[in-house]
């Protein structure tokens, strides 16, 4: 099957959920792509359904099964599986390659599920055992029965149970990045987190095969991190602030976010040049694109008319500068999409 990937910071506000959307509609047009909203705030459940044109009507309920839907049996303990038949995942009016395991509200119950099978797991409780690998085995059964090939998880900025149980699951993540001094502060302690969540799994799996349940692996590579949502000036020069931090973050990530107390980097990830793509503030293009629910390269003309004051598409002057920003844009996703390959 494919590659289970994560766009992953305990820090909020890094557009994390925006750039895994529009990673999945580019992956989307030469791959079968799934969405796996584990996010109880639904952003990208939001985004992917904007396309739809009842997509505002409360009277309507969202297509295919919810994530809280899917796993309820097994929290309840009416089954010690979940059959991956059961769950249906809608595609994309636009994107036709890209599927979506949509969230749910309610997900947020699950950090207790979740919590509980993280501590117990380790003891003869072969309830909370089979909560512990519960995810894993559906996302991967998920996978091989739909033939995707890349499965894109979308998690909170937290370091709840919820989070570590979706970031144990991929095979790879991906950390983005905004260049101040938060995501600084943060980038120091992630590897360090994830080390712990990854030995803890080591714990709980030596007690699983006595049980008859199969570990995995649980130990995603680093396939590298994005710097985005910084300025520039009208001279197209990034702002000395923002090179400042983020010349410190770079020394953190070899430091402090790689290595033995940290994340274990992909092959192909170069801790001296760590950023795989380099994202600019966008502009009026993010809440564009999550109106209509497309990717912000993938904005027409015609969608300006919501942007403009007047009620008319931009022309000239104005649109001309918005398709090369979408370009830029593309051309960034692009990178990111090859650091998975």
């Amino acid at each position: 099957m494919g590659k289970i990937i994560s766009l992953y910071n305990n820090k909020g506000g890094v557009s994390k959920t925006t750039t895994l959307f529009n990673l999945g509609a580019y992956l989307s047009q030469s791959s079968k792509v799934l969405l796996v909203d584990c996010d109880p705030q639904c952003n990208v459940t939001e985004m992917f359904f904007a396309a739809n044109e009842d997509a505002d009507s409360p009277d309507i309920d969202l297509p295919g099964t919810s994530i809280y839907q899917a796993f309820l049996p097994r929290f309840m303990g009416e089954s010690s599986k979940i059959d991956p038949n059961s769950v249906k995942l809608p595609s994309h009016n636009i994107y036709t390659n890209l599927f979506i395991f949509r969230g749910d509200l309610e997900f947020s119950r699950a950090e207790t599920y979740f919590g509980t099978a993280w501590n117990q797991a380790v003891t003869e409780n072969i309830h909370e055992k089979n909560t512990y690998v519960a995810f894993h085995r559906l996302i991967t059964e998920l996978g091989e029965l739909n033939g995707f090939d890349y499965i894109l998880c979308d998690v909170g900025p937290s370091t709840g149970s919820i989070t570590r149980t979706v970031i144990l699951t991929c095979d790879e993540i991906i950390v983005p990045l905004v260049p101040d001094r938060f995501c600084y502060q943060a980038v120091r302690l992630l590897g360090r987190v994830i080390r712990e969540w990854v030995d803890r799994h080591k714990q709980i799996s030596d007690t699983l095969v006595p049980f008859g349940i199969v570990p995995f692996t649980g130990e995603p590579k680093l396939a590298g991190t994005i710097i985005q949502n910084y300025k520039i000036h009208s001279a197209s020069k990034t702002k000395k602030s923002y090179i400042e931090w983020q010349n410190r973050i770079s020394a953190e990530i070899e430091t402090k976010l790689v290595g033995d107390q940290g994340i274990t980097p992909k092959c192909s990830f170069n801790v001296k040049m760590p950023y795989i793509a380099t994202i600019r503030d966008v502009g009026v293009l993010a809440p564009l694109a999550q109106m209509f629910g497309r990717a912000i390269f993938d904005i027409q003309q015609e969608h300006t008319k919501e942007a403009s004051a007047d009620g008319r598409m931009y022309y000239g002057t104005v649109w001309d500068p918005l398709l090369e920003r979408m370009k830029e844009y593309k051309n960034e996703i692009a990178k990111i999409a090859g650091a998975l390959s």
